[in-house]
């Protein structure tokens, strides 16, 4: 018995010190390329030292009666099924009318250049995943000079023809695991690789149309936009929150959820949909012919299942399939809001009907009758293109209304939430950001300890740490803090979570103490408080330069029609801008003038680094 438990004394230590070797080499590893600026390695080194390891392909799914699934080739059948079905929707009960443009956009329908190729090769990310042709970027990137004339060649065939190579529509899917029961096949979401050559070819094609469809899409529309963001409708619901809290105002928000909307989009209405925004006939036939009888095959274990059509949707990992879906989006909400007024009052003259990132759509209204006519709207319209509201988890938000009477689709009545997370940001009815802190702190502080064997080597520079704490962790805390009305409160929370953080990577515990200010000076970073600041004067100065007619300029100065509570009002995101452009000499309506110049609007910026403290 003693001779077993020395023998395992030796195995645990030699374990442990094997541990402590592999931790320090990868660190030294990550460190060298942290010295070289590559970043990238940099990431996936510290994927490795936190044990990312991935998961588990050959975890036993079950069949659709529960039944576990071990033998192999019934395993591949029943991922085949699964994503046939995923990806293959019904048909719409009735289908729209989708009247053609009476003239085409101005897209430049001439010959494949050269010049066209070199730039879609060099907009191509390396690392990436072969598709059926089993080439890589790197192998179009070795031959900078020779590779785009042959391909100019050969993509210029395809465009005379408008015909598609066989080998273009085959893709193969890639489980990735979601949260949840790995045993269910629908905690688990497809990613699909597609042949490097149809890539480059459809980035010749959205560089020629993307501009001329963008002025064509409604302001409305963030998602897959130039120059729009997550944080532009972030901002902009927050402040018709916030808002409508001091002016008493009613209004009332429906958050859309479909279900698989990418995969369901009806191919035929899509079609009439580019033709009804004008695409030329040419390009929706070449579109047509990238999707005609194209195949999926999924792969597990190393092993492919048998092809399978797929007919329904855009394609999931294709450059265009961005542009096609939020055309057909852009289609689906002009048609639920043409022809009345149902939205909140925005402008004198215009109303704001709803707020849309991809297919995240926030429906708008100040009355019941309005919100319930234009939800039920949505979902006929949609239905007529493929896609189907998912009830159960589209969810209705109200403020300073009387009425309980349910939102309903279908005699369905939605859920009715007092707090919605709205692209990553949680918000509440009273624009109040205490639980939207509290919820990054809490995923901050996860991000944190999942990196603790970094914070613990040896061989990792305290410069390294920092720059990977600022980009995993402090991007985290500080998701969308540009929209926060923060209170000294809110910030000393913050500042304390960010100098226990520094003091772990820096080593420092009881008894030993440094103060904040010493803790800065040695690692370089700045005051939580300091932090946002900045973030909101940049974001401020970014929307004044905005257009006048674009949402976020709008909402900057936004008020609802109203009666405010008595006594002193509360304070908000716009008071606090209000006071930090006070501070600089400047209002609202004479920051735009400022902005303008960036130069001059960022030294503003660092000459007040220290602004007034508030009160709660």
């Amino acid at each position: 018995m003693s001779w077993y438990r020395e023998k395992d004394r030796e195995v645990k230590t030699s374990t442990r010190r094997d541990k402590r070797r592999h931790i320090e080499q990868l660190a030294e590893d990550a460190e060298r390329a942290a010295e070289q600026k590559d970043m990238k390695t940099v990431y996936m080194t510290t994927k490795k030292l936190r044990g990312d390891r991935g998961q588990n392909q050959d975890i036993p799914v079950r069949a659709k009666d529960g039944t576990p699934i071990t033998e192999e080739y019934a395993k591949l059948e029943r991922w085949k099924e699964h994503f046939r079905k995923i990806l293959n929707r019904p048909d719409p009960p009735a289908l729209a009318d989708i009247p053609e443009a009476d003239e085409d956009l101005d897209i430049d329908m001439g010959d494949i250049r050269v010049e066209e190729v070199k730039a879609a090769i060099h907009k191509m990310k390396n690392g990436k995943a072969p598709g059926e042709d089993g080439m890589c970027p790197e192998m179009l990137k070795a031959e900078e000079e020779e590779t785009p004339l042959v391909l100019q060649c050969v993509l210029q065939d395809i465009w005379e023809k408008e015909r598609c190579p066989d080998i273009w529509k085959i893709g193969t899917i890639i489980k990735l695991p979601k949260k949840g029961d790995l045993g269910d096949c629908n905690n688990w979401r497809g990613i699909t690789l597609l042949s490097l050559m149809s890539k480059v070819f459809c980035r010749i094609i959205l560089q020629r149309i993307i501009a001329a469809v963008d002025i064509k899409l409604r302001q409305e529309q963030a998602g897959f936009r130039k120059g729009k963001s997550c944080i532009d409708h972030i901002f902009t619901l927050r402040q018709i929150l916030e808002q409508s809290h001091e002016w008493n105002s009613p209004l009332y928000l429906v958050f859309v959820d479909f279900e698989k909307a990418f995969d369901s989009l009806h191919r035929d209405s899509l079609w009439k949909i580019l033709r009804h925004y004008g695409i030329p006939k040419k390009l929706v036939t070449i579109i047509q012919d990238l999707y005609k009888n194209f195949e999926c095959r999924v792969i597990h274990n190393n092993e492919l299942t048998e092809p399978f059509n797929v007919h329904t949707g855009v394609k999931q990992g294709c450059i265009l399939s961005p542009i096609l879906f939020s055309l057909a989006i852009d289609w689906l909400m002009r048609s639920v809001t043409e022809g009345q007024r149902r939205g909140i009052q925005w402008t004198l003259t215009t109303a704001l009907e709803d707020l849309d990132y991809a297919d995240d759509l926030g429906l708008l209204a100040h009355r019941h009758q309005d919100i319930q006519q234009k939800t039920e709207k949505l979902s006929e319209i949609a239905s007529t293109i493929g896609l189907k509201v998912n009830n159960k988890k589209t969810q209705v938000l109200r403020k300073n209304v009387t009425s309980n009477t349910p939102i309903a689709i279908d005699g369905t009545p939605l859920e009715d939430v007092q707090e919605f997370v709205y692209l990553g940001s949680k918000v509440t009815t009273d624009g109040d950001c205490n639980k939207d802190i509290n919820t990054r702190v809490s995923k901050a502080n996860q991000a944190f300890a999942m990196l603790k064997p970094i914070w613990r080597t040896t061989s990792l520079s305290i410069h390294t740490k920092i720059k990977i704490f600022r980009s995993n962790v402090i991007s985290v805390l500080l998701y969308g803090s540009e929209c926060w009305k923060t209170t000294t409160a809110i910030e000393q929370k913050l500042e304390v979570f960010q100098n226990k953080c520094l003091r772990r990577i820096l080593k420092i515990f009881w008894p030993n103490t440094i103060s904040n200010e010493e803790l800065r000076r040695r690692t370089g970073v700045n005051s939580i408080q300091e932090t946002i600041q900045k973030r909101r004067w940049r974001w401020l100065g970014h929307v004044c330069r905005m257009p006048p007619d674009s949402l976020p300029r709008i909402a900057l100065r936004w008020t609802p029609q109203g009666k405010r509570n008595r006594g002193r009002p509360k304070e908000t995101w716009r008071r606090t801008v209000e006071k930090d452009l006070k501070s600089r000499g400047l209002t609202l309506e004479t920051a735009p003038k400022t902005a303008a110049d960036r130069a001059k609007w960022s030294s503003l910026a660092i000459a007040s680094s220290t602004r007034r403290r508030r009160e709660d």
